[in-house]
C-alpha cells in the first residue's frame, strides 16, 4: 500500500525540500552536469519549483502557485493577473483542471527558451530531474511490521526490510537521474478538507530503486513540486515533464526517501498543445526573427 502526497506537503507541512540522490554523501550535483538539460531555467518559486519556458513565461504546480522566482541567484517578479490553469479536456473522464499552471514575468531573464517533448516517454527511458530544497540526510534502515494499519516502522539494523534517507534542514538546487517505469493519472486533493480540490494530472512515474552501487538515482520530496524533469531526444534535450507529487510507503516515518517510493511527473506531451498555444517554441521563436531579417532584407533592396 502507498500513500500519494503533494511534494509540498509530503506526510505533513514541512519546508520546501530537494531532490533525494543516492551517491555516496547525497551532497553534490548542486551545479549543472556537464550535458546540461537547462539547469539555469530551473529556479526556487516559494516553498517549490518552477521551470522557466521562455518568452517570460514560467511553468509550476498549481499547488505551487504563481509568484517571485529565484533563477540562478536573480529575483524576477510574476506579473499580476497573467496565471493559467493547464486542463484536461483532452480526456472529458477527467477532472478539467490539472495541477498545472502557467505565468508570466515582468521582465526577461534573457535564458535560451525550451522545447516541450511532444510525445510520451518510453519505459526506461533516462530523464535527468532538477529541484531545489533541502539536503539528504542519514542512510536509514528499518524493520516495518506490515500486519498493522498503518504499517510500524522501527528504525532498526536487524529483520531490516526497508532503507532509504531522511532529510536535513538546508537547502540547495540539485539533479538527479533516473528512468520512468510507468504511466498513469494520479488524484490528489490540493485544497483542505473542508474544501477540496481535487486535481488529476496524466503522470509520468519513476521508481526510488536501491542497487548495489552508488549512483545519481533521483527521488523527489517535498518542495519538488514545479521541478523539472529532462529527456535528450537524439542530441536535443526537451522538457518531458513537471514533478507533482510522490508516494510513500503506509506508515512510513516524515522527511523520509525510502526505496521503493515513486515520483509523479506531470506528462507534459500531453499538455503541449495548450502550453504552446502560449509559449512559442524555440523553433518558433527562431523562424520568426528569420522572417523578421528577411523582410528588412527585401525592404533595404526595394
Amino acid at each position: 500500500m502507498v500513500i500519494i502526497a503533494l511534494l509540498a506537503v509530503f506526510f505533513c507541512p514541512t519546508a520546501a525540500q530537494a531532490v533525494i540522490i543516492n551517491t555516496l554523501s547525497g551532497t553534490g550535483n548542486t551545479s549543472a552536469p556537464i550535458d546540461d538539460p537547462g539547469w539555469s531555467n530551473v529556479g526556487l518559486r516559494g516553498i517549490g519549483t518552477g521551470v522557466y519556458l521562455g518568452d517570460r513565461w514560467v511553468i509550476t504546480a498549481a499547488h505551487v502557485g504563481p509568484g517571485s522566482i529565484v533563477l540562478s541567484g536573480t529575483t524576477y517578479a510574476a506579473e499580476a493577473g497573467s496565471m493559467l490553469t493547464l486542463n484536461n479536456a483532452f480526456d472529458p473522464a477527467k477532472t478539467e483542471p490539472a495541477d498545472l499552471i502557467l505565468y508570466r514575468l515582468t521582465t526577461d531573464p534573457g535564458l535560451p527558451s525550451l522545447s516541450i517533448a511532444s510525445s510520451q516517454l518510453a519505459t526506461n527511458a533516462g530523464v535527468t530531474m532538477i529541484g531545489n530544497g533541502r539536503n539528504r540526510g542519514g542512510f536509514k534502515t528499518w524493520s516495518v511490521n506490515q500486519s498493522t494499519s498503518p504499517w510500524t516502522w522501527t528504525e532498526s539494523s536487524t529483520n531490516v526490510n526497508a532503507a532509504g534517507y531522511s532529510y536535513e534542514a538546508t537547502r540547495a538546487m540539485r539533479w538527479g537521474t533516473n528512468t520512468i517505469s510507468d504511466a498513469t493519472w494520479v488524484q490528489y486533493n490540493i485544497g483542505t478538507q473542508q474544501n477540496p480540490d481535487l486535481r488529476e494530472v496524466r503522470s509520468l512515474v519513476t521508481t526510488f530503486t536501491l542497487s548495489s552501487v552508488y549512483s545519481d538515482e533521483a527521488q523527489a520530496a517535498t518542495g519538488d513540486s514545479g521541478g523539472g524533469v529532462f529527456f535528450k531526444n537524439g542530441s536535443n534535450w526537451q522538457l518531458a515533464g513537471i514533478m507533482v507529487a510522490a508516494a510513500g510507503y503506509s506508515g512510513q516515518p516524515a522527511n523520509t526517501a525510502v526505496f521503493g517510493n515513486v515520483t509523479y511527473i506531470a506528462d507534459l506531451s500531453v499538455y503541449r498543445p495548450q502550453i504552446l498555444a502560449v509559449v512559442p517554441e524555440p523553433s518558433s521563436l527562431l523562424l520568426a526573427a528569420l522572417g523578421i531579417a528577411a523582410a528588412a532584407t527585401l525592404t533595404r533592396r526595394r
